[in-house]
C-alpha cells in the first residue's frame, strides 16, 4: 500500500457508536469545566472591581450607609454556607474588618481558581494516557494534587468482574517511572472496601476509621496499612455508559496528639472486640459533623473518578478496536492466502493457522467430510493419525449434521458432548468448545472447525464465534472453488491421458500397417509393445488420480489368471481370485476403500515383502470394446494411496510418510474420472488386442511361434490400402450369399413411375395426408413432418426390397427411425429434413445411374442409404473448423480430424446398438456385419468437406471401365465389380449431401437461406469469442452478400463435382441442368441487386431537393431494406 492510500478497516457500527458517545461525553465534560473556570475568573474580576469601588466610597463617605452588600464566599459554594451578617453589624464593623473579609474572599477565589486549573491539568493528563497503567498513574498523581491524603489506591475491575487489580501511590516519585506500585488483587466481596463499593455501586465514606465499624468489617485490610488511618473515602469509577470499571480510594493519616498527651494504644486503634452499636453511631455522627473530606474535596475527587472512568473506557474501546482490527487483518490475510491456493489441503492448513490466531485456543481440530458420504475424517497438522468418525460423534457431529454453530463454555454438561473426545486427545481436559461449520455456496457442510479451551483460561465469547464464522465462510468459498478447480484439472488430465493413449495407439498402428516387409513381429517386440502400453496407462493413471501407485492387470479368462509384462521381459501372473484385483476381475464391481487392511479380500502379503503400506484403494474393471451386452472383463485398474493435494511438490519419501499418516480417501469424483479413463483404456485395448493376443499366444506356446499363428496375425496388419481392406471384407461377406454375385441392381423391384400415384400416411389426428411421389428427383421435403418423413423413408426402403431382404421387422425399423429423429437437433439446416433430403438424393442417384446395377450389391445399397440417413446425427450447427478453434470436447475426443463426421458415426452405432433398433441383427454372417459397419463409416466420413477436392480429382480420372473388371481372363469373361466402386460410392454420398442447390430453384433458395442462417449464427459466436470470421460468413445480413455466397458456392464447389458426375452418368444430368439453371437465376438476381445499389449510391451523391425527390429516395431505400430482409 502506498503512502497516499488510506487503509480502510471495517468496524462494527455498535462499537463505533459507543466510542463516539464516550468521546462526546468527555468533550462535554471538558467544556463544562472550562466554562465554569471562566465564570469564576469573571466573578473574581467583578469582585475586585466592586472592592475598589467600595474602598473609594469608604474613603469618601466614611461611616455612611452602604447600599450594596459585599460579596460573601458562601454565595459561590453552596456546600459552605455562612450566616448572613445583620445590617447593624455591617454598618458598625470597622473598615479593617471589612477589608480583611474582602481579602479573604479574594484568597478563596484564587485558591479555587488554582484548584480548578490543577484539576483541569490532571484531567488532561489522564485523558492523554495511552494504556491503563498510565491512566492509573496520572489519576494517582492528580488526586494527590487536589486532595490531601496519606494513601491513594486505584482498583481496576478485570474482564470477569470477579477481581480488582490494585495500584497505590509510591513513597517517592522516580524520574522516568510510572507513579504507581502494584499491590496485587482483591476478590470482589464484602471483606474489602473495594469489593463493597463494586457490589453496591455507591461511594463509601468513613470520617473516623478507628471509631467506626470499618475496623471490624475490613479488619484485615486495615491491618496492612503502615499508618493509623483517620478518614476513608472509596468511590466507584464508572464509564460513560454507567458501567462500573473500577474504584478509587483515599485514606488520610491520623494526626498524632501533642507531646505530653497519652497516645492511644494499638488496641484502641484496632479493637478486637465489637463496641456497642450506640457508641459507634454517636462517633460516626460526630465524625460526619467534623467533615474529614469537605464538599470541594469530594467534588474534585468525583471529577478525577469521572476522568479516569472515561479514559479507561476509551482505552478499552481502543483495545477492542485494536483487537478487532487485528482480527480483521487476520481474516484479510486468510482471504489473500486462500485466494492464491489451488489445493483443498492448503486451504485447510490456512483455516487451522488462522483459527489459532483468532481464538488463542489450546487446540484446533478440523474435520473434513468424506465426499459422497456422511462420514468425516480428522484433518490435523501434527503427528496424530487420521481418524474417521461418523456423523453422530459428539458436538462436532451435531454441527456437521445440522450446519449450526455451537458455543459452550461448559462442554462436559452439553447434551451432545462425547467423553471419548478427552480420551482421544491426550493431556487435554475439555472445558470450552466452539464449533463452526464450513459451508459451500449451496449451504452444504464441507468441514467443521472445532476450538477447545482458551489459552488464558477465559471463556469463548460471541465475538469469537462471529470471527470464526467469518473465517469459515471465506474458507467454504475457497474450498468450493478449489473443488471446482480440481474438477477442471482432473478433466484436463483426463484429456491428456486420452491424447497419450490415442497417440500410442496411432503410432503403434502405423508401425503395424507400414510394415512393408510383411514380416511378423517377434516375441520381444510384441512384449515391448504391450509393456509400453502398460507403462503409458500406469503413468497417466497415476497423474490422473493423483495417487502414489497405479496398477494395470490384464485378464486371462482361459487360465483364470491376471497377468502383465514389463520391458525387462519379467512376466507377473497371479490367480484370478486373489486379492482385491481378483474380486474386481470376477465380479466386475468397483472397489473403493479408505483402508485396505479393513477389507476382507485384501491380501497384505505384498506389503509385508516390500514394506509398503497400502491404505486407500480404488479399483475398477475394464470391459471388452464394442460389446453392448454382457461384455467380458479384459483388464483391471487399481489406484493405490491417494495423495494429499498439498503433496504435489513433496518428495516421494515425504509424500509416502504423509499418506501413511493421512489416509486421504478416493472420492466419488475420482471414481467418475476413473470410469471415463477405463472407457479410454477399453477403446485402446480394442485397437491393441492383436498385439496382446499375439504376445499371449506366443507366450503360451513356450517361446515357439507356429507359422500359422504368426501369419494369421501379421495378415491383419498388412493391408495395402483401405480399398483392399474393403474388397477383402466384401469377398468375405459375399462368400455365403451367392445372390449378391448374381442379382443385378436392375432386378430389384421398383414402384412404377405413375404421376397420379400418391403415397399417404395417417397422422395422429386421424386425417390422411399425402406426401407426394417420393420417387421423383424433384420431390420436396421442406415442409414434411417427422411422421411424413418416417413414411417416406419406409417407402424408399420397401421399394428396393431391402427390409425384406435383410429381414428387418417393421417395428425395428420404426424404432430406428424414431431414434434417428430424436438425435437430430432443431438446427436451421442440419436437421432431420436435410438428412431425408440426402437419403432421397442417394436413392435417386442410384436409380438414375444407368450402370449402377453393375456397381453395387444390395448390401452396399442398404449401407449407403442408412449412411445417408445418419450422416449428420447430433450435428451442432457449426463447422469442423469452429469445433477445432474452440477446442470443444468433440475436437479433443477426435483429435481435430473430421470431428463432426466421426461423431456422427459414433452416434449412429450407438443407435444401432440399441436392441430395439438394430437393423443388422438378421444379417447372414458376422463377416457381413463387419462389412456393413465398415461401409457406414466409409460413407459418413466421405461427407467431410475437407476431402471435397480430392473427390473431384478422383472423379475426373474415374471412368466406367474402372468400375468393372473381368472375373476371369479371356474373351467373353464375366464382368464383376471393381474395388474402385468404393470411390464412386463416396462420390455419390458426397454429391447427395451437396444436392440441395441442384433441386428446382424454389427449393434451392429455401435450402440456401437455411444454411446461411447457420453461418450467421456461427459468425456471431466467433465474434463473441474474438475468433476470426470466415469471409463467406461475414455480412450475411445483406441480400447482395447472400446471393454472392450462393453463386460462389455453385461455381467453385458444386459445379466441379456435378458436371463430371453428369458426364460419367448421363442419367444424372437432370441435377446438373438444374444446378446450371439456378446459377443463372442467382447471377440475374445479383445483377439486379448491384444495379439497385448503384442507383441508390448515385441518388445519394446528387443534391436532393423537393418532396418528390425525397419520396423517390425513400421509396428506393425502403425497397432496398425489404430486399435485405428477404
Amino acid at each position: 500500500m502506498s503512502d497516499d492510500e488510506v487503509k480502510l478497516v471495517r468496524v462494527p457500527v455498535r462499537e463505533l457508536k459507543t466510542a463516539m458517545h464516550g468521546a462526546r461525553t468527555a468533550l462535554d465534560e471538558n467544556r463544562r469545566l472550562t466554562a465554569e473556570l471562566e465564570q469564576f475568573e469573571e466573578e473574581a474580576k467583578e469582585l475586585e472591581l466592586k472592592l475598589l469601588k467600595r474602598q473609594h466610597q469608604l474613603d469618601c463617605c466614611s461611616g455612611s450607609r452602604v447600599e450594596n452588600r459585599p460579596y460573601r464566599p458562601g454565595d459561590m459554594l453552596k456546600s459552605a454556607p455562612r450566616r448572613p451578617r445583620p445590617k447593624s453589624e455591617m454598618f458598625s464593623a470597622s473598615m479593617h474588618n471589612l477589608i480583611e473579609e474582602q481579602a479573604e474572599t479574594l484568597n478563596q477565589l484564587a485558591d479555587r481558581e488554582e484548584n480548578l486549573r490543577a484539576l483541569m491539568d490532571a484531567m488532561r493528563e489522564i485523558s492523554r494516557a495511552s494504556d491503563a497503567p498510565d491512566v492509573v498513574s496520572n489519576a494517582l498523581r492528580a488526586a494527590q494534587h487536589v486532595l490531601q491524603a496519606e494513601k491513594y489506591t486505584v482498583g481496576i475491575l478485570n474482564e470477569k468482574k470477579d477481581r480488582v487489580e490494585l495500584y497505590s501511590n509510591p513513597p517517592m516519585e522516580l524520574p522516568g517511572k510510572r507513579y504507581l506500585i502494584e499491590e496485587g488483587s482483591a476478590l470482589v466481596d464484602s471483606a474489602t472496601t473495594f469489593g463493597r463499593v463494586v457490589l453496591t455501586g455507591t461511594p463509601l465514606e468513613v470520617a473516623d476509621v478507628s471509631g467506626s465499624e470499618v475496623i471490624d468489617v475490613f479488619e484485615e485490610q486495615m491491618q496492612v496499612l503502615e499508618f493509623e488511618p483517620e478518614a476513608l473515602l472509596c468511590a466507584p469509577i464508572f464509564n460513560v455508559h454507567g458501567v462500573l470499571v473500577g474504584v478509587f480510594q483515599v485514606i488520610t493519616r491520623k494526626i498524632l496528639p501533642e507531646e505530653g498527651h497519652a497516645t492511644p494504644s494499638e488496641s484502641q486503634w484496632y479493637p478486637s472486640t465489637p463496641r456497642t452499636a450506640l457508641s459507634r453511631l454517636g462517633r460516626n455522627q460526630e465524625a460526619q459533623q467534623k467533615g474529614a473530606f469537605d464538599a470541594r474535596d469530594k467534588e474534585n475527587f468525583d471529577y478525577i473518578c469521572v476522568s479516569a472512568g472515561t479514559a479507561l473506557w476509551n482505552l478499552s474501546l481502543a483495545k477492542a478496536h485494536q483487537a478487532m482490527q487485528s482480527r480483521i487483518e487476520c481474516l484479510l490475510k486468510l482471504n489473500r492466502n486462500i485466494a492464491a491456493e489451488v489445493s483443498a489441503s492448503a486451504v485447510l492448513h490456512q483455516i487451522i493457522a488462522v483459527a489459532y490466531e483468532l481464538l488463542h485456543a489450546e487446540h484446533i481440530a478440523l474435520y473434513v467430510r468424506d465426499e459422497g458420504t456422511d462420514d468425516f475424517y480428522l484433518f490435523v497438522t501434527d503427528s496424530k493419525d487420521e481418524m474417521f468418525l461418523k456423523a453422530h460423534n459428539g458436538i462436532v457431529g451435531v454441527v456437521m449434521r445440522t450446519g449450526q454453530l455451537i458455543l459452550t463454555n461448559a462442554a462436559p454438561t452439553h447434551q451432545a458432548f462425547d467423553p471419548k473426545y478427552d480420551e482421544f486427545w491426550a493431556s487435554l481436559k475439555t472445558k470450552q468448545v466452539l464449533c463452526a461449520p464450513v459451508k459451500d455456496a449451496s449451504g452444504q457442510v464441507l468441514a467443521v472447525v472445532s476450538a477447545t479451551n482458551k489459552v488464558d483460561g477465559d471463556e469463548f465469547t460471541a465475538d469469537d464465534a462471529l470471527y470464526l464464522n467469518y473465517a469459515a465462510e471465506a474458507a467454504g468459498i475457497s474450498l468450493h472453488k478449489s473443488n471446482l478447480l480440481r474438477a477442471v484439472l482432473m478433466s484436463q488430465r483426463l484429456t491428456e491421458a486420452r491424447l497419450q493413449l490415442a497417440d500410442f495407439v496411432s503410432s503403434n498402428g502405423e508401425r503395424a500397417y507400414n510394415n512393408s516387409s510383411h514380416e511378423p513381429e517377434d516375441e520381444t517386440s510384441a512384449a515391448a509393445s504391450v509393456a509400453r502400453f502398460v507403462r503409458v496407462v500406469m503413468a497417466e493413471g497415476r497423474k490422473l488420480l493423483h495417487c502414489d501407485r497405479f496398477g494395470f492387470l490384464l485378464v486371462d479368462p482361459l487360465k483364470k489368471e491376471l497377468w502383465i509384462t514389463q520391458e525387462d521381459e519379467e512376466r507377473v501372473r497371479m490367480p484370478l481370485t486373489k486379492g482385491l484385483s481378483g474380486l474386481i476381475a470376477t465380479t466386475g464391481k468397483t472397489v473403493n476403500t479408505r483402508d485396505a487392511y479393513t477389507h476382507p479380500h485384501f491380501d497384505p502379503s505384498l506389503d509385508r515383502k516390500t514394506g509398503y503400506r497400502t491404505t486407500s484403494v480404488l479399483g475398477m474393471p475394464v470391459f471388452e470394446d464394442h460389446t453392448p451386452t454382457n461384455p467380458k472383463i479384459v483388464a483391471v485398474v487399481i489406484a493405490i494411496n491417494k495423495k494429499d493435494d498439498g503433496a504435489t511438490n513433496a518428495t516421494e519419501d515425504e509424500a509416502s510418510r504423509r499418506n501413511s499418516r493421512h489416509r486421504v480417501p478416493f472420492t466419488t469424483s475420482d471414481a467418475e474420472c476413473m470410469t471415463q479413463y477405463c472407457r479410454e483404456i477399453q477403446f485402446a485395448l480394442g485397437r491393441l488386442s492383436l498385439d496382446i493376443s499375439y504376445y499371449k499366444v506366443v507366450s503360451d506356446c513356450g517361446l515357439s511361434a507356429p507359422g500359422e499363428i504368426v501369419s494369421s496375425i501379421v495378415q491383419k496388419y498388412c493391408q495395402s490400402s483401405e480399398l483392399d481392406a474393403l474388397e477383402e471384407m466384401a469377398t468375405a461377406a459375399y462368400a455365403d450369399d451367392p445372390d449378391e454375385h448374381t442379382t443385378p441392381f436392375a432386378a430389384i423391384p421398383f414402384p412404377p413411375r405413375n404421376p397420379q400415384r400418391r403415397i399417404s400416411t395417417p397422422r395422429e389426428n386421424g386425417h390422411v395426408i399425402g406426401v407426394g411421389d417420393v420417387t421423383r428427383w424433384d420431390f420436396s421435403c421442406l415442409d414434411l413432418s417427422n411422421a411424413d418423413i418416417f413414411a417416406a423413408v419406409s417407402v424408399l426402403f420397401h421399394s428396393l426390397g431391402l427390409l425384406e431382404r435383410f429381414q428387418v421387422a417393421q417395428d425395428t425399423f420404426s424404432t430406428f427411425l424414431s431414434h434417428v429423429a430424436s438425435h437430430y437437433r432443431p438446427n436451421a439446416y442440419h436437421n432431420l429434413q436435410h438428412a431425408f433430403q440426402v437419403t432421397h438424393a442417394t436413392y435417386c442417384l442410384l436409380r438414375r445411374s444407368g450402370v449402377a446395377h453393375s456397381y453395387f450389391a444390395r448390401v452396399e445399397i442398404f449401407a449407403m442409404l442408412i449412411a445417408a440417413l445418419c450422416h449428420d446425427l447430433d450435428h451442432p450447427g457449426n463447422t469442423n473448423d469452429f469445433e477445432v478453434k474452440t477446442h470443444s470436447q468433440l475436437a479433443l475426443t477426435h483429435n481435430d480430424d473430421a470431428v463432426l463426421e466421426r461423431h456422427h458415426c459414433r452416434v449412429a452405432f450407438i443407435i444401432l446398438s440399441h436392441p430395439g433398433a438394430n437393423l443388422f441383427g438378421q444379417l447372414p454372417t458376422r463377416a457381413c456385419f463387419v462389412y456393413v459397419r465398415r461401409l457406414l463409416i466409409h460413407c459418413i466420413l466421405a461427407t467431410d468437406m475437407a476431402k471435397h477436392f480430392e473427390k473431384c480429382k478422383a472423379l475426373e480420372s474415374l471412368s466406367k471401365r474402372h468400375l468393372l473388371v473381368n472375373n476371369n481372363g479371356g474373351k467373353g469373361a464375366k464382368r464383376g465389380r471393381s474395388k474402385h466402386r468404393f470411390v464412386f460410392m463416396t462420390i455419390l454420398i458426397h454429391a447427395a449431401d451437396l444436392s440441395s442447390q441442384a433441386l428446382p430453384y424454389t427449393q434451392a433458395a429455401r435450402w440456401g437461406m437455411r444454411v446461411l442462417s447457420e453461418y450467421q449464427q456461427q459468425a456471431k459466436s466467433e465474434a463473441e469469442l474474438h475468433f476470426p470470421v470466415e469471409s463467406f460468413m461475414a455480412n450475411l445480413h445483406h441480400a447482395e452478400t447472400r446471393v454472392t455466397v450462393q453463386l460462389n458456392f455453385i461455381n467453385y464447389v458444386l459445379r466441379p463435382i456435378w458436371l463430371p458426375l453428369a458426364t460419367l452418368c448421363p442419367a444424372m444430368k437432370v441435377y446438373a441442368d438444374s444446378l446450371e439453371s439456378n446459377r443463372e437465376r442467382y447471377k440475374a438476381e445479383l445483377d439486379k441487386l448491384q444495379r439497385e445499389a448503384a442507383e441508390v449510391e448515385e441518388l445519394a451523391r446528387v443534391s436532393v431537393r423537393g418532396a418528390s425527390s425525397r419520396k423517390l429516395v425513400e421509396r428506393v431505400s425502403s425497397t432496398r431494406r425489404l430486399l435485405d430482409q428477404n
